[in-house]
């Protein structure tokens, strides 16, 4: 069976098995968003950026809502449910874009609410 890219990019956010990843992925992520920056290769989106960014929160889980495909392409909106150190929670939009190569994920790219989300890091910290 030919798995077709909106069917790998839903298994990634069913699962985040780091083996639907290529090797040589580029992962790019909002420079305001914690840990955000530009990540290439496997090792460097799974070892640097999701520990780094998940060191933030104590729950930090991507919902999809919306899927748009073509033969390479994948485009998602949803948001994701965080959790602070604090306790606060909430809810932050994103809309993230997928290139498939070879049945692989090779390249991703993030936009996000990062006002909501500094609202909930940084403002939040005032009152500590």
């Amino acid at each position: 069976m030919n798995e077709t890219p909106s069917d790998l990019v839903r298994r990634w956010y069913a699962t985040g098995d780091t083996s639907l990843l290529d090797d040589d992925i580029v992962w790019v992520v909002l420079d305001s968003f914690p840990e955000g920056g530009r990540y290439v290769g496997r090792e460097a989106v799974t070892e640097r950026f999701f520990p780094a960014v998940k060191a933030h929160f104590t729950e930090y889980v991507a919902q999809p809502e919306t899927l748009l495909a073509d033969a390479t392409d994948v485009a998602t909106t949803g948001f994701y449910r965080v959790r602070t150190p604090l306790g606060r929670t909430g809810e932050i939009a994103f809309a993230h874009f997928w290139t498939i190569r070879n049945g692989k994920i090779a390249a991703f790219h993030q936009v996000a609410d990062t006002a909501k989300l500094r609202d909930l890091l940084i403002d939040g910290k005032k009152g500590s």
